[in-house]
């Protein structure tokens, strides 16, 4: 018995589609490596914004359980260490502004609490405001 010819002799790739091959391939992973970076500065963005809200009610929750007379504000700004809420007279990268104005009823107050930080270029502020009655 003969054995049967193969249909494409010359079967496989050639130099010129492996290289295009790779070209396409290395520009899949570079796309992929900056959607990585994105989400490592977006995660770590939230996480400093959980941190500041963290802080900011931490110290609503303070002024809420203050007697009614004894509120008052915070002036100026402190700095304040979110690992062990603390407040510090160092420069730290979060600071923390208490606020205390005349609500819009008789006998309550406005208390706004305000977080900032500083990453990079920018600052950022998560603001916390509730009113508290008499």
């Amino acid at each position: 018995m003969k054995a049967k010819p193969s249909l494409c002799p010359n079967a496989g790739f050639s130099l010129i589609e492996s290289m295009l091959a790779l070209v396409v391939l290395s520009i899949g992973m570079l796309a992929l490596a900056g959607l990585q970076v994105t989400a490592l500065r977006g995660n770590a963005l939230a996480r400093r914004t959980a941190t500041a809200i963290s802080i900011a009610e931490q110290k609503m929750e303070q002024v809420k359980n203050t007697p009614y007379a004894n509120i008052q504000a915070e002036s100026p700004p402190v700095s304040i260490n979110p690992v062990t809420g603390e407040v510090t007279a160092s420069s730290t990268k979060w600071t923390r502004e208490v606020t205390v104005t005349n609500g819009p009823l008789p006998n309550t107050l406005a208390v706004d609490v305000i977080v900032t930080w500083r990453d990079q270029a920018k600052t950022h502020r998560v603001p916390v405001a509730t009113i508290i009655g008499q």
